[in-house]
């Protein structure tokens, strides 16, 4: 098992050719983030992991003993596909590690009929450094293609000699188009809250998540966030929940810009 987990990262990293048939080498089901509307069923995603596996990460063992909670968990959908915006897309996640990691971003754009992906962005500098923490990634000036889907992973550099120990998270996306009644109700309103249920009734979690977690001090916005957040909880293991649930509530956004 600890073999396969590694030759599977070891082709995440590079250009996840093949991803279905070397994602289900984990032998792991996968995990249920963010059910909200699934009105993608008929076209389901490759298998993803919205969380890292192993409790571990870049701890001392001493420290991830005290919580199992998962080192990553991506705020996304990972039955389905979670559906974003062409402009500006933006990425969450949480870091459990109390201490500042590089890390490392990717973005593929994924071919449903190939089952195979091209790297289109990745983010691998020194400046780039994890924090406990709910962690937003804006990208204003990535331009992601109407219909197509893409997959989106965050790795912690906890051995730069040792990446096969590396916590990763991985989980997919598709672009569509703001329906045309939400853009019509959007150009009425300037109100963020009845924007952000517009998106969120529109199943674009992307563009819901962004205005909810940005939008930080807005305090219209706090029963949106904490079920969202919430909503997250719910997806990981049953007996994780509760503690899941505490650590995501209760967690600082970080704000990054590229």
């Amino acid at each position: 098992m600890v073999n396969r987990k590694r030759s599977l990262q070891k082709c995440l990293k590079h250009n996840l050719t093949n991803y279905i048939a070397l994602s289900l080498l984990l032998l792991m089901p996968t995990t249920a983030l963010a059910n909200g509307n699934n009105n993608n069923s008929d076209d389901p995603p490759p298998q993803t992991r919205g969380t890292s596996g192993g409790s571990r990460g870049c701890e001392t063992e001493s420290e991830a003993s005290s919580s199992s909670i998962p080192n990553i968990i991506l705020l996304a959908p990972t039955q389905s596909y979670g559906q974003t915006l062409a402009n500006s897309p933006t990425f969450a996640w949480f870091v459990k590690d109390t201490s500042s990691w590089q890390m490392e971003f990717r973005l593929y754009e994924y071919n449903q009929a190939t089952k195979q992906s091209r790297l289109v962005k990745e983010i691998k500098d020194e400046n780039f450094k994890s924090s406990p923490g709910i962690m937003i990634l804006s990208l204003p000036s990535q331009e992601l293609l109407v219909g197509r889907r893409y997959l989106w992973q965050v790795e912690l550099v906890c051995d730069a000699n040792r990446p096969s120990g590396n916590p990763f998270a991985i989980a997919a996306m598709k672009v569509v188009l703001t329906p045309p009644e939400v853009k019509n109700q959007l150009s009425q309103s300037n109100d963020v809250l009845k924007v952000a249920n517009l998106y969120k009734k529109a199943d674009l979690w992307y563009k819901t998540v962004e205005i909810a977690l940005s939008s930080n001090n807005e305090p219209t916005l706090k029963e949106l966030r904490k079920s969202i957040l919430e909503q997250v909880a719910t997806g990981t293991q049953t007996e994780l929940r509760e503690q899941t649930k505490a650590a995501l509530t209760n967690s600082t956004i970080h704000q990054l810009q590229r």
